[in-house]
């Protein structure tokens, strides 16, 4: 159901332009003579970025952590933290660092750091690529980089502060927002990489060596990682699309429904509204 004071979501077309905004990347590597590991550098770029930015925003939720028959933890977190410090029975003691700003809680401050293990699986491709990693920080990356950082802050900007969401979410909340995200990246890459090369193996079996020469003489020498690009390129544009209706609909279903994560908000309005009782 589309909110009263959100615009719709969108249709087909917004679906069609989310996709053909990210398959862009897509023709620059094949007619322009992109490096393949600078658009993956941005993508990681990215995710980094939008895990900082969420953690911040968590600072500022004032709402106390439910995870009683939850069936996703963030990092650091399980179904026994419950009995631990994930629950808070005193009021929250709000700190001010400007007029400008909501108040931030230092009891929010444990909740990000316990999640910043999630660092560790982001790190993962470092090491796959290793030093090679220094030689895709170029200017062009540098300059999407900038691109990236603002949009994730404007993101963060509307979702949590515009509309003063902050006020009925929790820390827990904000951060697996962002953790959602990175675990599906996680999965698609672990589906990816070894679908792709048992199919490549395949095609090269049935349709006999050399039949995939064309295309790399076509596309050059980067034409064995563009069936890698593919999937990813598409997880990012189904992450974006679903994370938009997420955010225009009040009860998103289908995989918009996993990244909007469990609200415990709807038990906590009942409690606090005794009309409700029947």
């Amino acid at each position: 159901m589309v909110t009263a004071d959100r615009p719709p979501a969108g249709s087909r077309s917004t679906l069609a332009l989310v996709v053909a905004t990210n398959c862009l990347p897509l023709a620059g590597v094949v007619a322009f003579g992109w490096r393949v590991g600078e658009l993956l550098a941005v993508y990681w770029i990215e995710v980094v970025v939008m895990v900082a930015a969420y953690s911040v925003a968590a600072l500022f939720a004032e709402r106390p952590i439910r995870l009683e028959d939850r069936s996703f933890y963030i990092v650091g977190y399980s179904e026994d933290a419950e009995r631990d410090e994930a629950v808070w029975g005193t009021d929250p003691e709000p700190i001010r660092l400007g007029s400008w700003l909501p108040p931030v809680y230092r009891r929010n401050a444990r909740v990000v750091v316990r999640s910043l293990g999630i660092f560790l699986f982001i790190a993962f491709p470092l090491g796959y690529v290793g030093a090679d990693a220094l030689s895709y920080l170029t200017l062009t990356v540098g300059l999407a980089t900038v691109g990236v950082c603002g949009a994730q802050v404007a993101e963060v900007r509307r979702e949590f502060f515009a509309e003063r969401a902050y006020e009925n979410l929790s820390p827990y909340m904000v951060v697996e927002a962002a953790q959602r995200v990175v675990s599906f990246y996680v999965v698609i890459g672990m589906l990816t990489v070894p679908a792709v090369t048992v199919a490549l193996i395949a095609v090269q079996a049935v349709v006999g060596p050399g039949a995939l020469d064309p295309v790399a003489a076509a596309v050059g020498g980067k034409a064995v990682l563009l069936p890698y690009l593919i999937p990813i390129t598409l997880a990012k544009a189904t992450v974006e699309w679903s994370r938009r209706q997420a955010y225009h609909e009040d009860d998103p279903d289908g995989i918009a429904a996993w990244f909007t994560g469990e609200d415990p908000r709807r038990e906590w309005e009942k409690r606090e509204d005794p009309s409700d009782d029947g």
